[in-house]
């Protein structure tokens, strides 16, 4: 884009947009209570992939000591913790930064001139393949009633005509949460429990979880035929999007007698039964074998 006079310029913006797991959330508000009392704020790297569409998936971060040390202690701090990231998963690579807002920036969704050149910092790590994601987290929730997440690209502002960077142009990009079904169960548990200062439930046993599981589907199927049985009486409105998924979830339902389906599910729940059972022996076993190295 071009001014009037046409000398200041900003370079084109990048179709980017993100994808947030939550164990990076978890990982930067852990990070964020564990600071020091004087610390305003905390910073980190990002780590994770780029699709092939432009998509950056942020999957894994760690915290960087940033108002605690020079420049040259930050720089060798960054390599180090990369290079044994690197060795754990070669996989994931450094595709941005985060940072979480101060206490007086709570509620606002702005970017400080504090970040320009931190900004400039992680954009040299990341190389011109794909830009550098900053992600910005109000860990200031104690009175919120939702985390402020948003995720910025920069572009330089030049003078054309002496082609001289003066500064850079954020660019807010969308962001969405994506979870794999691991972490949403996590992620759902987390939400629907109070944890700590006593409160909270445990997760419980597998027979406990497969008893939850099993009335949540008889609950979603009793659900799913009091829609179906309102349509065909006209009481709903037909939708054919609805429609398509109902047929797809269907016809995904392997055709079974009762007989086979009650024997199917009696050998899935003997397994189980059998792994928990073995488990437990094993962790008997384990306890008789540290009660006699202590009784030695």
């Amino acid at each position: 884009m071009d001014s009037s006079n046409g000398k200041l310029s900003f370079l084109p913006k990048s179709s980017t947009t993100c994808s947030l797991h939550p164990v990076v959330l978890f990982e930067i508000l852990d990070h964020f209570t564990r600071r020091n009392a004087d610390q305003n704020r905390v910073v980190g790297a990002l780590l994770g992939n780029v699709s092939s569409d432009g998509t950056v998936s942020l999957k894994n971060s760690f915290p960087m000591p940033h108002d605690e040390c020079e420049v040259p202690d930050f720089e060798n701090f960054f390599e180090t913790m990369s290079q044994l990231h690197r060795k754990v998963n070669a996989r994931e690579h450094l595709v941005g930064w985060y940072v979480t807002a101060k206490a007086d920036e709570a509620g606002k969704d702005e970017i400080g001139e504090d970040v320009v050149g931190l900004q400039a910092f992680f954009e040299s790590k990341v190389g011109e393949k794909h830009p550098c994601v900053l992600l910005r987290v109000d860990a200031n929730i104690q009175n919120a009633e939702h985390i402020g997440i948003s995720t910025y690209t920069s572009v330089p502002l030049v003078l054309k005509n002496l082609e001289k960077n003066i500064g850079r142009c954020f660019n807010k990009v969308p962001c969405s949460v994506r979870t794999y079904e691991a972490e949403r169960i996590g992620v759902d548990f987390v939400a629907q429990n109070t944890i700590g200062q006593g409160g909270g439930e445990e997760l419980g046993s597998d027979l406990e979880k497969l008893e939850s599981s099993i009335q949540k589907l008889v609950l979603m199927m009793d659900s799913t035929l009091e829609h179906v049985d309102a349509v065909v009486e006209g009481k709903v409105p037909a939708d054919s999007r609805i429609g398509r998924a109902l047929a797809e979830s269907v016809a995904s339902v392997p055709t079974l007698s009762p007989a086979d389906m009650e024997g199917t599910f009696s050998k899935g729940l003997q397994d189980m039964l059998m792994v928990q059972y073995l488990g437990s022996i094993a962790q008997a076993q384990l306890c008789f074998w540290q009660k006699l190295q202590s009784m030695q």
